[in-house]
């Protein structure tokens, strides 16, 4: 779930992922089939020949990203033989490692807690700065901690033990809950085949406050509206720091003891112990939260501490810092194709986006494929894709809506936002459009609360043309265009 996260936000920056995993991730991780990337099935005894081989044999790897507990030193070594830099994730410092980058998320660790396990001018990323954790969680915090705000009782609660339910004690827990008088409702996320299943539904017969989600999607909206969650310590408890959602965690394997007493001495989460009674233990902890609803607020003030939910693009980042050549940027356009529908949906629907859109729904996917096809085709509309050394990052769409007059709207990817190239493409796409003659001028309109546009206009030399009660409106005529040539771009058709 983890490299999911880190692919998803990958592929908003316009990269191509490959997956390579063992026969059985398909049924153990239902997400990375429901995503749709590519994956490929690797064989026990040679990882490498599912990228050597096949029809991925000359593709151009920049980047592997290896996570396992089983593979290690040797194998990392052995895939320099792609010519490309790697990655490594792990969360103990017990191993050494051949990487240009190694990612260790774990709460307080340090990097010098790798010396000597990794290569000297290896870049190491830990902490809890680097928590990879889904988009849809991030853009669920603002929300989540604003009802969290105000002072509450506990009566939503959220439990997850793991889709798998390792132990089945999601049963007992949930029939332990049941007889607490003052929760309102029980939200219990579990799959299908999970041990428990069958007995937790049989108890929602008898408990109408149990609401059972057999792997929702939404999960992310699930967690905001809980008061405290019941959850194992794995990746899941960053999900719910990002929320500010306090956690009772049970835990359920070896290696998440020393995740889980990290988040109780950060104040986020209470432990059950492992050799207790676990239904009753977390019966008592709820008990003592209940009448301290100080003290929920309290943990659930440090639990956001813990994650800001920005871990994926940070990590991002460091993969495009270790992957950019050094040197000047250079900023293009070209003419959009049919080739480019998934990554104009991508930035058509981004979450900031869509709130400074005139329309702020998201697009669904063959609704937009069918409005591209149009366009494509009509010629009152030209669009031109914005690329900062050869990798696309933003459109400029021109929709002409007078004689000779040209509506314009720019949409620049999440991850180059800040670094100036709006300016830059704007101005570039700007003089195209006069140049081969589309309009004689061009018109914006920002919504009032669209700083940045606003900017982004007014540097791209559009000058005031008045307002209403929701936008501004700009105006460029086509010898202001002409002026102000930089030698660093260019455009082509």
């Amino acid at each position: 779930m983890r490299c999911l996260t880190l692919a998803a936000e990958m592929q908003q920056r316009d990269a191509d992922v490959i997956f390579v995993c063992s026969a059985e991730t398909a049924e153990t991780v239902p997400a990375l089939t429901r995503s749709g990337t590519e994956w490929l099935v690797a064989s026990e005894d040679d990882w490498n020949a599912a990228l050597a081989g096949g029809k991925f044999a000359d593709t151009r790897i920049d980047l592997i990203v290896v996570d396992s507990y089983r593979l290690g030193e040797p194998f990392e070594r052995s895939l320099r033989r792609h010519g490309c830099k790697i990655l490594v994730i792990d969360d103990a410092p017990t191993r050494s490692h051949e990487c240009d980058l190694l990612l260790d998320m774990t709460l307080d660790r340090s990097a010098e807690d790798y010396a000597g396990l990794v290569p000297d001018d290896c870049r190491v990323l830990v902490g809890s700065r680097y928590m990879l954790v889904r988009r849809a969680f991030a853009e669920l915090r603002p929300a989540s901690l604003a009802r969290r705000n105000a002072p509450s009782e506990l009566k939503s609660i959220f439990v997850s033990l793991g889709l798998t339910d390792v132990g089945g004690r999601t049963a007992g827990i949930v029939r332990s809950l049941a007889s607490i008088d003052n929760t309102s409702r029980i939200v219990v996320v579990i799959r299908q085949s999970a041990p428990s299943f069958d007995e937790i539904i049989a108890l929602q017969q008898e408990v109408r406050r149990v609401e059972i989600h057999v792997a929702h999607p939404e999960i992310a909206e699930l967690m905001a509206s809980a008061d405290v969650a019941i959850g194992a310590p794995g990746t899941s408890s960053w999900e719910r720091c990002c929320l500010g959602l306090p956690s009772i965690l049970i835990i359920v394997a070896d290696n998440q003891s020393a995740n889980a007493e990290a988040l109780e001495r950060a104040g986020a989460a209470r432990i059950v112990p492992i050799d207790s009674d676990v239904p009753e233990a977390v019966s008592r902890i709820l008990r003592d939260l209940a009448i301290r609803p100080d003290e929920l607020g309290r943990m659930s003030r440090l639990a956001a501490g813990v994650c800001d939910g920005e871990g994926a693009p940070r990590v991002a980042a460091a993969i495009d810092e270790t992957l950019r050549p050094e040197g000047a940027t250079r900023l293009n356009l070209r003419r959009a194709t049919a080739n480019d529908a998934r990554r104009l949906w991508r930035w058509r629907n981004d979450p900031d986006a869509r709130a400074m859109s005139g329309d702020s729904q998201p697009v669904p996917w063959d609704t937009h494929a069918a409005w591209l096809g149009k366009r494509l085709m009509d010629p009152s509309t030209l669009i031109f894709i914005v690329e900062v050394d050869g990798r696309p990052c933003g459109n400029i769409r021109f929709d002409t809506e007078l004689t000779g007059t040209a509506v314009i709207s720019i949409a620049m990817a999440s991850y180059i936002r800040g670094l100036g190239h709006g300016a830059a493409a704007l101005r570039l796409a700007c003089r195209e459009a006069f140049r081969q003659r589309f309009c004689e001028c061009i018109k914006a309109r920002v919504k009032r609360e669209n700083f940045v546009s606003q900017r982004i206009f007014l540097k791209g030399g559009f000058l005031p043309a008045g307002e209403d009660t929701e936008f501004l409106f700009y105006v460029l005529p086509a010898h202001a265009a002409a002026q102000g040539e930089s030698s660093t771009t260019d455009a082509r058709g």
